[in-house]
């Protein structure tokens, strides 16, 4: 009874903060000012101010996802297969982004890519580059995970068989790899809706993502806007997770 009151109690704490943000979400507003009862203001504003906002979080979340599922795909396959001292090495720099804090990554994006040709800065361009390269490391370790459970023998049979090389890993490994494809995928997404310490430094009006503006409403006291946003973020991030867990083939494989 004494551990699952604290393992209870735990949870509780973790969640209150997540329940009060969707409970003033639901508060009815008078601009900026709570007017007393529940109502949809809130939501409302959202849909009628900053609907640019919401577009510009998913498209560059989605746009970001695709390219981390692609490229995470290929480097876990080199990293595995290829065992070398180069695969190991291109390993360890593929961690560099993870680890590295998201301001100071955004202060390099922006001393790098501010002239010809590249000059990304101030365009939507860089918010899905730095996405891209922050949330790498999910997509890598997901897919190298399920990968070294796959025996290379089952590609070594296909290809005794007659399949090409490539034809064997698009035909026999990819399907076997796809558990840690969908995990790696809608982590990342889930991450880079979330995003806020690198794109805070990166974000133009045309560019604002929703952490940023949850950020900004809550410096300008617009706790309304800011909870639904923060509320839409959430459902989002559940629904990523539901996904994962409701077509990989095991909870387990979800959570690698």
């Amino acid at each position: 009874l004494a551990v699952h009151t604290l393992c209870y109690g735990v949870v509780a704490l973790a969640t209150l903060p997540i329940a009060v943000v969707i409970y003033t979400s639901f508060l009815q507003t008078q601009g900026p000012v709570f007017s007393g009862g529940f109502g949809l203001n809130s939501y409302a504003r959202v849909i009628k101010e900053v609907p640019d906002v919401v577009f510009n979080t998913f498209s560059y979340s989605l746009a970001a996802t695709l390219l981390i599922t692609l490229a995470g795909g290929l480097m876990s396959y080199v990293i595995v297969r290829r065992e070398s001292k180069w695969a190991g090495f291109l390993d360890a720099v593929l961690m560099v982004p993870y680890v590295v804090p998201g301001v100071v990554m955004a202060i390099g994006f922006l001393l790098t890519f501010n002239e010809p040709p590249l000059d990304l800065v101030g365009t939507g361009a860089i918010i899905v580059l730095i996405l891209f390269i922050r949330r790498l490391p999910y997509g890598v370790r997901a897919t190298s995970a399920v990968l070294r459970q796959i025996k290379p023998s089952i590609e070594e049979a296909a290809i005794g068989l007659g399949a090409t090389p490539a034809k064997a890993f698009f035909a026999v490994t990819v399907p076997l790899m796809m558990p840690g494809i969908v995990a790696g995928a809608m982590m990342s997404f889930i991450t880079a809706i979330n995003e806020l310490s690198s794109t805070l430094l990166l974000y133009t009006a045309r560019t604002t993502t929703m952490p940023v503006k949850v950020y900004s409403a809550v410096l300008d006291g617009e706790f309304g806007i800011a909870a639904a946003l923060s509320t839409l973020l959430l459902a989002s991030s559940g629904l990523c997770v539901y996904v994962v867990l409701r077509y990989s083939q095991s909870k387990e494989a979800a959570f690698v």
